[in-house]
């Protein structure tokens, strides 16, 4: 009750309390300059004022409506929700700290020195589960000021040693996140800092993990976790990322790394895609069954894990269960909000996964499959996959037996090699292509193909992927296809 009169009096001697919302009743001024707002009605001021006060911008009623509005809207940021995702439990909670300081410093001029270490106590525990070191510093600082004022010299020592050990950590803390920042500001900034500077970082992710060890807390780990992902994704190390992303599950298992502040999905995401590019398939397949269910049908994101998991049926040449997987792809709901690139990916997934498996892929009524046959031989909208197409094309001219239309296709295939497979990460691509070739130059023949194409095949083997920023789509693995293209060489010719 003492606590209730207290909060009381002090929001009652504020001036208006209604100044700390807009009022959205659309008859008055405010309410319908906030609705025009909303529903971007207004491209400058001076049409606001104009249609507000038929006046100028500079009409001293619409400054001030301005102004008031500006306020109230601002101060309406304090009682935003978050989405009910983990990030936005995290925030929610941030922000009630933050809520709860601005209180606490209030009470502690009055002085009320029993609510300052009561709401402080709320605080720190708060800090203490989401691991936020800037707010347990701001308390903790608060119940040294209400201990000093009340003489109590046990419990501010007590106090003063648990600052110190955070203060500790959140030098080191800093030093962390700075550094992270630096780096990602660096490879925002241009592709040429980003590749001048690629050197420097194994050095900066063994000083990122002494900087964690040191701190022992979220924002340290997670500048050392994400620079670390940065740079293997960078020089195409995508083994290293599926180590780090395993290791990461295994420390937020063991309570080592915060698991309310730590993105789990998106760390179980990266986990299966970087076991893909890795070719470490089986793992990749176990760990993409095992968290499949982490990820809400209903949701975009379960597509693109989706993808992931497809993919890795495929290149373990496990059919049937990419069959599967495409038919479940096909019967969500959600499918039909899916971006038209998405749907054309998933298309061209399909059109593929038929070269082995041919049973048709169930789909729901009025659902539409990518035409590959029509699709042009380059486009920019479909960067990524240009090639993909290309190949897929060949396969079906070449399954039909037009052996006209394939002589036309290889000079394609040469003058999209000459223009678009000049660079060192599209190495693969071009090597395959350039056995697409051979299959035309020698007829058709399966036992000249095999031999003369051996060089190139082995050349292929050697080759591992490019770093996933350049990247050619291999939905099904060159190799793979090889051994498809002679199988159909040795049926049909």
């Amino acid at each position: 009750m003492e606590e209730l009169k207290i909060l009381a009096r002090l929001v009652t001697s504020s001036k208006r309390i209604s100044n700390y919302l807009p009022n959205e009743k659309k008859e008055s001024k405010e309410g319908l300059f906030l609705a025009n707002l909303r529903n971007n009605n207004y491209s400058n001021d001076a049409d606001a004022a104009f249609d507000l006060y038929k006046a100028q911008p500079d009409d001293v009623r619409y400054k001030m409506l301005k102004h008031r509005l500006r306020k109230k809207l601002y101060n309406r940021l304090l009682f935003m929700e978050y989405p009910k995702l983990r990030a936005g439990a995290f925030m929610h909670k941030e922000n009630e700290c933050f809520q709860l300081l601005h209180h606490v410093n209030i009470l502690i001029t009055q002085p009320n020195y029993n609510l300052v270490l009561s709401l402080t106590s709320r605080i720190l525990a708060t800090a203490e589960e989401f691991d936020l070191t800037n707010i347990s510093i701001a308390a903790l600082e608060l119940r040294l000021r209400a201990y000093s004022e009340q003489g109590l010299l046990k419990q501010f020592n007590e106090t003063d040693a648990l600052l110190t050990l955070k203060l500790h950590q959140k030098a080191y803390e800093r030093k962390a996140v700075s550094l992270f920042q630096y780096i990602k500001t660096l490879f925002n900034k241009s592709i040429k800092a980003r590749k001048a500077y690629l050197p420097n970082l194994p050095e900066d992710i063994k000083r990122l993990h002494r900087y964690w060890k040191a701190a022992g807390t979220f924002d340290a780990f997670n500048s050392f976790y994400k620079v670390s992902i940065l740079y293997y994704e960078s020089i195409g190390e995508f083994s290293k990322i599926a180590d780090l992303t395993v290791v990461s599950e295994k420390l937020v298992n063991e309570n080592s790394v915060n698991k309310l502040r730590f993105d789990s999905n998106f760390n179980k995401f990266i986990l299966v895609y970087a076991h893909l590019l890795a070719r470490k398939l089986e793992d990749g397949l176990l760990y993409a069954e095992e968290y499949l269910n982490n990820f809400n049908e209903r949701l975009l994101n379960w597509f693109a894990y989706m993808e992931n998991y497809f993919l890795l049926a495929v290149h373990s040449r496990r059919y049937k269960l990419a069959h599967h997987l495409i038919s479940k792809v096909y019967h969500n709901n959600a499918f039909a909000r899916t971006s038209g690139a998405s749907k054309e990916r998933w298309g061209l997934y399909s059109a593929y996964l038929h070269l082995y498996c041919t049973e048709p892929i169930p789909a729901k009524p009025g659902a539409s499959f990518f035409d590959i046959t029509s699709s042009p031989e380059y486009s920019k909208d479909k960067q990524g996959y240009n090639v993909a197409i290309l190949i897929l094309q060949f396969i079906i001219f070449l399954k039909k037996g037009d052996k006209e239309l394939l002589l036309y296709k290889i000079e394609s295939l040469k003058k999209y090699i000459n223009t678009h497979l000049k660079d060192a990460f599209s190495l693969r691509s071009k090597t395959f292509l350039k056995l697409l070739i051979l299959t035309v130059t020698e007829d058709f023949d399966a036992v000249a193909c095999k031999a003369k194409g051996e060089r190139l095949y082995q050349k292929l083997i050697q080759t591992p992927p490019p770093g996933d920023a350049y990247a050619e789509i291999e939905i099904v693995p060159y190799e793979h296809l090889w051994e498809h293209i002679l199988s159909i060489l040795e049926e049909k010719h």
